[in-house]
């Protein structure tokens, strides 16, 4: 085959397997980094792709050139999504592994197409069918996904190793046994009756662990959605107990100024204007001041919550809000973004014995809801691109939540504040 034909074809192979890495990676990642980064990440890896896949048609035997340039490509690609996307590491590769079975089934589908449609085609044609037949499989899979998956596996933290752990040797099992079958199918050049058997029977096992791994991912979102009630309950109890303690405190207060009024008008008959004087003058028991910030409860819950946890912990705690009692936002999101931002701010404070401040303000700007939280923070914070880049479960979720609002967050340091600020759209 000529040189120009070869390179005509890698060129070609390499422009699809970019294409579907590419939708592949941006449709499963959280990005990480900076628009500008990421796309250079993507970018530098598009033309690694291009000259391996190059090298692959000129210097290896046709058997080995698919094989080859398929397996460097997607382990290169895995390293970048990995090192690209913020998730937890054991998600991030049950992800790209099991679109490693979605990639290696969308080929071997197409070598079977080609077998039946063009079985003695030039090598030019046979690459462009293959390709087409690929791509078509392969890009209506992830389509699929991005419609239904996509916004379940977003609410999952990254960070439930275990249950990502399991997940992803389920999926590698699969993605080596289809890697070995697509090698079988690749070198019996046409359909064998045996392979094609076994293909489709592990096809169809892969679909029935799919969805079973996918009731899986259902539960683990509904136990994270149930410890957001859990913990909205909590602060709404907090908030409800606070404001009957109040309630109760005034009622004994206001039962006790008949004695003192019966007092002052006693001393007053007799003319005891010193008496009096000295008697008002006395420290006064006051009711306990019950703060609602704003209309919505579950807000009120939260920030009255962590206004007795700083309160504990000897922080200083300043709270501004707005929010409507309907608000666009759900009561489980707010638990997730707001809880998660004060715990986070009250264990900085903690953690470097600082007295605060922490402040939190929540306006409703427009069709937008705002958060603000900020808290005195050391200099050993690192930020990355607007997030911290030491990460928990706590912000995982925040990100989580934002997502289903078009959320914006970002983070900033200045003069030693720490301020977290997230935009929603509900």
């Amino acid at each position: 085959m000529p040189t120009v034909q070869i390179i005509t074809i890698a060129f070609f192979v390499s422009l699809l397997f970019f294409a579907t890495h590419l939708t592949a990676g941006l449709l499963l990642q959280e990005r990480k980094y900076s628009v500008k980064k990421t796309a250079l990440l993507w970018g530098s890896a598009g033309i690694f792709l291009f000259l391996e896949v190059c090298f692959c048609f000129l210097f290896l035997a046709k058997p080995w050139r698919m094989p080859v340039a398929l397996m460097l490509s997607y382990l290169y690609f895995w390293g970048i999504f990995v090192y690209a996307s913020a998730d937890g590491f054991w998600k991030k590769c049950y992800l790209w592994i099991t679109y490693g079975c979605v990639f290696c089934v969308s080929l071997s589908f197409s070598f079977y197409g080609c077998y039946l449609l063009v079985p003695d085609g030039p090598d030019t044609f046979v690459y462009l069918i293959r390709g087409a037949l690929y791509g078509m499989i392969c890009f209506a899979i992830l389509s699929a996904y991005h419609k239904y998956g996509r916004p379940i596996v977003r609410e999952v933290s990254g960070f439930r190793t275990k249950h990502w752990l399991s997940l992803s040797i389920v999926s590698i099992i699969y993605f080596l046994t289809f890697v070995i079958v697509l090698a079988k199918i690749s070198a019996d050049n046409g359909i064998n009756t045996n392979t094609l058997l076994f293909f489709s029977l592990l096809v169809c096992s892969f679909a029935v662990a799919s969805i079973l791994i996918i009731s899986i991912i259902y539960q683990m979102r509904k136990e994270a959605r149930d410890e957001l009630v859990r913990q909205n309950v909590e602060y709404l109890t907090s908030y409800v107990e606070n404001a009957r303690k109040t309630e109760r405190e005034s009622r004994r207060i206001r039962h006790d100024l008949r004695h003192h009024d019966e007092r002052i008008a006693a001393m007053a008959k007799e003319g005891d204007t010193e008496g009096i004087l000295a008697y008002l003058g006395q420290n006064r028991e006051a009711p306990e001041t019950f703060t609602a910030w704003c209309p919505n409860v579950t807000v009120n819950g939260i920030l009255s919550s962590y206004a007795g946890k700083a309160k504990e912990a000897g922080v200083e705690y300043i709270a501004q809000a707005d929010t409507p009692a309907q608000s666009g936002v759900a009561d489980v999101d707010f638990v997730a973004i707001l809880a998660n931002l004060l715990e986070n701010a009250l264990n900085a404070c903690v953690a470097r014995k600082s007295a605060g401040p922490i402040q939190v303000h929540i306006r409703n700007v427009g069709n937008k809801t705002v958060i603000a939280v900020s808290n005195p923070c050391g200099t050993d914070l690192k930020l990355e691109n607007g997030l911290p880049a030491a990460r928990g479960i706590g912000i995982d979720s925040i990100l989580s939540s934002s997502v289903r609002y078009q959320g914006e967050i970002n983070y900033k340091m200045q003069e030693g504040v720490c301020t977290a600020c997230v935009i929603l759209n509900p």
